[in-house]
């Protein structure tokens, strides 16, 4: 809410370069305070903000379970999310208030507030101003007179006229509207403030948000807490996100119901659903960092042109596909032996005898293109450094292990082309040289799964679990996909590989990967579906624990001596 508070909101929230970026800053937003009920209002919040806003929400009720743990909890999610020169503001009031930051917080989000980047490329200029001279963002608070007062002298506003206000220190300037007090800039704030005061006063649909056809969602929502967000090419179109508590009995967290109209949608096949088993989901939320399950046919996509061009042997057979039940898994987990998350994708197959005989013929090809593929690469381009080039004794080791695979009595098979493969293409500074490629398949009696992994204690531990618990007819959910990703246990694995981050402390690469890492342990776990039940639409649940209330997961019993 002042300099710092354009400062820090401004580029971090409006640059909105993808979905899932999109949703964990809004996610760490909600941290900052629970919702406790809802409310029924109206929706001067999103008349606040002008039809071109990129970011805009409408909250009622935040402050009410700011109690004593969760006030504990804003400084470490603020930094997380926006660095640490965000917490200036809060600090800055709570010397003024000589009182503690949290307190801060809890006036400042007590009651109903609006928010609002602005689009500037979009605001209609009146006597030829200087659009870059414009406030980029407005704060909105809805506040009798007391309260006004309040927020006022946390401020140090004084008056400039009737019903104006200016913070010199903080850099501000406010209108008193109605029942709202209007916060934004000093510079180029007069203009904004002008027209959000007009907007706000009618519920103008022609120049607001109200009149957006991707907010009408919102409109009817009761969530306490209403997000939009517009998105950037080349995803294009908007997300709203309404949020409420946690309809689980005794659940603590909170729920995020999303709609998004996508000019490319980000996740999802349009009309493409299955029944998921959610009872499997949760036989791994104990020991995987990351799963995801989601309807599958056995047809490459787009996506994986590039690798079906250097490897063709990775296409499966018509007689695989035929085999296939439809649904396949990606668990991401932590090796023991590398630093690199362990990676293994299995499919659900109706007839497992068949799935273990197309399997090992097709894993001889794909080992030999593999070697193949990295043979290919041997020779040093001009203009690289050939130190950067695999080792022609592993080559040869991929190679012979393509003629003849490694078997062991549990029926698992390992091949080692995979690592050297990846340095290749995609570059050691992203430390996947250890990885080895290993499958299995494992057999339930309802069918069975076709297993690939890049560890091998993570293939083990995968397929057991595939074999005592995907035979459930209950839990059942139709989705386009469902999933959990732990924070914890994602943060640990992100601090312990740092892909593309150098050893300098000050590498902002690494930098990067340790706030992101903060943030992501912040959130805690976080469980999803979604569906996409027309092209360019997607719609998703996301049902959040927060600040990190699971513990990381233990070492393993065993040749295991690494987190998991």
């Amino acid at each position: 809410m002042s300099r710092t508070f354009g400062r820090v909101c401004a580029p971090r929230a409006g640059r909105t370069l993808g979905f899932f970026a999109d949703v964990q800053v809004i996610l760490c937003l909600v941290c900052i305070g629970a919702v406790a009920r809802i409310v029924s209002a109206d929706n001067a919040g999103f008349a606040l903000a002008p039809k071109s806003s990129t970011f805009a929400f409408d909250a009622r009720g935040l402050s009410e379970l700011l109690g004593r743990e969760n006030a504990t909890s804003i400084r470490p999610i603020v930094e997380a999310v926006a660095g640490r020169d965000a917490l200036l503001t809060f600090d800055a009031l709570a010397r003024r208030c000589n009182t503690g930051s949290d307190t801060v917080a809890r006036e400042v989000f007590a009651g109903r507030i609006a928010f609002a980047l602005v689009d500037l490329g979009a605001v209609e200029i009146v006597g030829g101003a200087d659009k870059q001279a414009l406030a980029s963002w407005i704060f909105g608070i809805q506040a009798d007179d007391d309260r006004c007062e309040r927020v006022l002298q946390m401020l140090g506003a004084r008056l400039r006229g009737p019903g104006s206000f200016e913070a010199p220190t903080e850099g501000l300037q406010a209108r008193r509207v109605g029942g709202w007090l209007l916060i934004a800039p000093t510079t180029g704030g007069d203009v904004v403030l002008d027209q959000a005061a007009k907007r706000i006063a009618v519920e103008d649909s022609e120049s607001s948000l109200l009149g957006e056809p991707l907010a009408q969602h919102l409109l009817v929502s009761d969530a306490p807490l209403r997000v939009f967000i517009r998105h950037d090419a080349p995803i294009g179109g908007a997300t709203a996100i309404g949020i409420r508590p946690s309809p689980v009995p005794s659940g603590s967290g909170l729920r995020a119901e999303i709609e998004g109209r996508y000019d490319d949608i980000p996740i999802g096949e349009p009309g493409l659903k299955h029944a998921l088993d959610g009872t499997l989901m949760r036989a791994f939320e104990e020991r995987a960092v990351f799963a995801i399950a989601n309807p599958a046919d056995g047809v490459p996509d787009p996506s994986d042109a590039f690798w079906l061009a250097l490897v063709p042997e990775l296409r499966p057979s018509p007689a695989m596909r035929a085999n296939l039940a439809g649904e396949r898994l990606l668990v991401v987990g932590a090796s023991s032996r590398a630093a690199a998350p362990a990676m293994a994708v299995a499919w659900r197959v109706d007839d497992s005898v068949q799935a273990e005989r197309d399997q090992r013929l097709q894993m001889r090809g794909v080992l030999c293109g593999l070697a193949r593929a990295t043979e290919q690469g041997t020779a040093t381009p001009r203009g690289t450094d050939a130190s950067t080039q695999p080792d022609p004794a592993i080559l040869r080791e991929g190679a012979a292990s393509s003629a003849d695979p490694a078997v062991d009595p549990t029926g698992e098979q390992a091949g080692t082309a995979l690592g050297p493969f990846f340095d290749r293409y995609l570059g050691k500074s992203f430390k996947l040289g250890d990885c080895v490629l290993c499958w299995s398949t494992v057999r339930t009696p309802c069918g069975g799964w076709q297993v690939y992994a890049s560890d091998t204690e993570w293939l083990g531990d995968v397929a057991e679990r595939l074999e005592r618990s995907s035979c459930s007819e209950e839990g059942k959910t139709p989705a386009g996909g469902i999933g959990f990703c732990d924070g914890p246990r994602a943060a640990s694995v992100l601090r312990r590989w740092r892909p593309l981050a150098g050893e300098d402390l000050n590498d902002r690469v690494g930098r990067g990967i340790d706030a992101l890492a903060a943030t992501i342990e912040q959130l805690g776990r976080l469980r999803f579906a979604y569906e996409s039940p027309a092209p360019g639409r997607l719609m998703a649940k996301i049902d959040l624990e927060p600040l990190g209330t699971l513990r990381p997961s233990q070492p393993s019993t065993g040749t295991s001596n690494g987190p998991r």
